[in-house]
Parts: C-alpha cells; structure tokens; sequence
C-alpha cells in the first residue's frame, strides 16, 4: 500500500550537523524523515513556520520528573505527566531517571515503569543510585546507598532491557565486576557521586564504564598525599579518552568557566542533562521530595531544605540549548550536538538526533526566542503552542 501523504515543514530555518541553513524543508512520511530538500523541490501539503527554527528532537539522559510530578511515583499516570512535561520543552527521547531507594521501594518503582518504558518517547531506565559513595550522596538519601551484591547486575538484566543506564560510584567493593557485567549486556555505565582515584576509575573503565554522571557535581577532586598531588574522580573525567560526560547547564550548577573547560578537555563528547525534578515548571516556593530529601524550588534553581545545596535541577533541556547559544556563545549546531546528537549516540540511538533522511521524524520547533513551539515525534505532533500557529496549505 502506498504511504501516507507526506508532511512538509517549510519556512523555518534548519540546524544541520554541521550548519543553519534557510530556505530548505523538511519532508516528513511514515514517521521518517524522507528528505530535507530546497523549497522549491519540495512537494505540496505544506506547513510553514516561517521565522522559526527547527532542530532535532531533544535527547535527555537524566529526568527524574517535571510539571510536579516524578518517575518514583509508581503510577503510570505520573510517568506520562513528566514525559508529556518534557514534551512541550522539545524532548522527544528521555530516560527516567530514579533516586536511591531500599531495595523493595527500588523493585516497586522498577515494576511501575515496565509497563510505561518504550511508549511516548520513553526510552528506558536510568538508576542513579543506589550504588553511590555515602561521602558524595548529594541530594541521594545517605542511609539507603549500597555496594551491588553478588549477582545484582544479573536480577536487573533479568528485566529484559528496562534498565538502559547505571551510575554506581568505582571504589564500591563490586563495583568493577558489576560494570563489567552490565556493559557487555550493553548497558550504559556512568562514573558518579563518587570519590574515586585512578586505580579504581581505571578498573571500570576497563569493564566498560563508558559516561560520567553529571561533571563538578558530587565527584572526589585532587588531594594532597604530603606533597603530592592526587587527581579525583573529576581530574581523571576531564582527562579521560574516549568517554562522554555530562553537565547540568542551567546557568547555576556551573559557572560559564568550569563548562568551557569541560568543552576544551572533552570536545565533542560533552552532553547536557536537566537533571529535572518536580520542581521544573513550578514557581518559587514548591517543594518537592527526591526520595526522602525534600526540596524547594528557590530564585530558578533546587535546593535542599535546610542545606546550602543543590537539589536536582529545575530547568528542561530546552532552555540549557538557549543558555549554550546565547548565554555561553555556543554555536547554534554544537548547542543541538549536546542537546540531541550527542546525547542519541550514548544511547545507540543511530536513527535520533538529526535533521537527515532515514532519521526518525522526532524534532523540535524554535520560536524567534527558541522556545519550543511544537513538538514532532515519529512523525506525530506530540505539542503545538497555542500561542504561535503554523500555517497550513
């Protein structure tokens, strides 16, 4: 049977892997992208968003909720209010990121997201604790954070593809054996919250570690050993080959230095994560609770009750593609790089995160400010603002 009338965006500037190019479209069949064309080769039912800019869907690694709502809630109905959450922020792919937990609230959340995991976007499920160092627990609940047990990695491939990424902290007794584990069954396996040296560091990455979790944030920085100095876990990040990282790019977990070094040390290997909570979206004053630890959103940021610390993050992957662009000078196709592409390829995710023929038909459209507008997944518009109308003909 022949394929659905195709869908041809037009009008909008387009941000290629390599440059922003105007006056070509975006032709759109069967849930693919079928070509990206100059105007006037492009066939008829058109849709224009003229003074826009359209970019691949965004890709993000670390959601733990949004819009009030969190993926440790084991309750369908609150998965898909983050995923749709995000949606209107321009995310066409996330991973449910999960606090530490005892292993029974842990196995309850588990069981809750098999069932939303591989709709709407959803990619998988990303355990950021509870394999973690008690002396970098961050906004993790210290009493809850383990070393794996024999036999952990096994009982979580058991669940047949769910679990997509892990950050377990490398000096946890088991910690290398673990990630070597989970990586050959071709897990992600990301170094965080953790005070790791080089032996150790090295040992996983040997196994397999191939990502780090969220640069400056919770990891071990050099020490003095009498007069030697002794790199940490950040140290050894920066100057690793070959792994991707990650940073919160907010405008308040990182100062523009710190970001640029991360740039210089690991060019194009750097990927920006929200770290998103149920306070993203929400106005000043809202609490919020990562596991035990509450929190409250405070003057654009998360913070702990009661601590001078940092709570996850508040802002959706969107708006840290604007802080890149235009609060840090980035240009435009390195900020989608880090916000798209980047982040698809340390899924494996060859058919997300470009604007190019065969690609998955998942992208995002740019207001004059590059506030997302509308939001295309598979094809299907998932979000269109009210306040800004295409133009169909």
């Amino acid at each position: 049977m022949p394929g659905a009338e195709p869908q041809v965006l037009t009008g909008a500037r387009l941000v290629l892997p390599d440059e922003v190019v105007d006056g070509f479209s975006v032709v759109v069949r069967d849930g693919v992208i079928a070509a990206v064309v100059p105007d006037a080769e492009a066939p008829a039912s058109t849709v224009r968003y003229d003074g826009c800019t359209i970019v691949p869907g965004l890709v993000d690694l670390h959601v733990h909720g949004g819009g009030g709502r969190s993926f440790d809630e084991p309750d369908p109905q609150a998965h898909r209010e983050v995923v749709a959450f995000h949606a209107r922020h321009g995310v066409t792919t996330l991973q449910a990121s999960l606090v530490s937990a005892a292993p029974d609230e842990l196995e309850q959340r588990l069981d809750a997201l098999a069932g939303s995991v591989g709709r709407d976007g959803l990619h998988g499920v990303h355990l950021e604790g509870p394999y973690l160092a008690a002396d970098q627990c961050g906004a993790h609940d210290p009493s809850v954070l383990r070393a794996p047990s024999p036999g952990e990695a096994d009982r979580l491939l058991a669940r047949g593809g769910l679990v997509t990424m892990v950050t377990v902290a490398p000096e946890l007794d088991g910690a290398a054996e673990f990630v070597r584990r989970l990586a050959g069954a071709g897990v992600v396996m990301a170094a965080g919250h953790s005070s790791a040296r080089a032996a150790d560091f090295g040992a996983a990455v040997a196994g397999g570690l191939s990502h780090l979790t969220h640069l400056w944030s919770c990891q071990s920085t050099t020490v003095r050993e009498g007069p030697y100095r002794v790199p940490g876990l950040l140290e050894e990040s920066l100057a690793s080959d070959g792994l991707t990282a990650e940073i919160i790019a907010d405008g308040h977990h990182l100062p523009p230095v710190l970001i640029e070094i991360a740039r210089r040390c690991l060019p194009g290997r750097l990927v920006a994560v929200s770290d998103a909570t149920p306070g993203a979206g929400m106005p000043n004053g809202y609490r919020y609770r990562l596991g035990v630890v509450e929190c409250e959103v405070v003057d654009g940021v998360g913070k702990i009750v009661g601590q001078d610390a940092f709570g996850g993050s508040v802002t959706p992957l969107s708006r840290m593609l604007v802080h890149l662009h235009r609060g840090l000078g980035w240009p435009l196709p390195e900020a989608v790089a880090a916000t798209s592409t980047r982040p698809a390829q340390v899924l494996g995710l060859d058919r997300k995160g470009r604007l190019a023929p065969g690609h998955d038909a998942d992208l995002a459209v740019l207001g004059e400010d590059l506030s997302v507008v509308a939001t295309m997944s598979g094809g299907r518009w998932i979000h269109r603002s009210p306040s800004v109308s295409s133009e169909e003909t």
